[in-house]
Parts: C-alpha cells; sequence; structure tokens
C-alpha cells in the first residue's frame, strides 16, 4: 500500500446532468490521506470520498514526471 496526501481538493462530475451545472462532486479532499496500490497494468489506484476507486497516476515508478498527480497529492 501507499499512503498519498491531497494537496490541492479535486472534483468530478456527478452521476445526474443537473446537478453538474450546479455543483462539482468532490472526489478528493485537501489534506485528507488516501490509500493506494497498483492495479494490474501498473496504474496508482485509490478511493475517493464516498468510496468510488480512480486512477491518480499512470504509475509509481512514473510519479515524479506524473504532472497530474503532482499537482494533486505527494507521497507520504
Amino acid at each position: 500500500m501507499i499512503l498519498v496526501r491531497c494537496i490541492k481538493n479535486v472534483y468530478g462530475e456527478t452521476a445526474d446532468i443537473a446537478l453538474d451545472l450546479l455543483e462539482d462532486r468532490l472526489l478528493f479532499k485537501l489534506n485528507n490521506f488516501y490509500m493506494a496500490e497498483q492495479d494490474e497494468e501498473g496504474h496508482l489506484v485509490t478511493q475517493d470520498e464516498e468510496g468510488e476507486p480512480h486512477i491518480i497516476a499512470d504509475g509509481r515508478e512514473v510519479l515524479n514526471s506524473d504532472s497530474w498527480f503532482r499537482e494533486h497529492f505527494i507521497l507520504i
């Protein structure tokens, strides 16, 4: 298991298009910690605030070059 800390709120779409116009769904909350693991394809996967799985990086080996991951998370 890999522990990461969120350094910027991450929002996503809701399942309801009408709600998307009003508010975004908070996936990962600033300063919260998340346990991640690598899937069979090497992606780094964790669960959001509602327990839904998400790929947060292409792989643990490339975290330093993964700009999306570095913008939203740090390794602990």
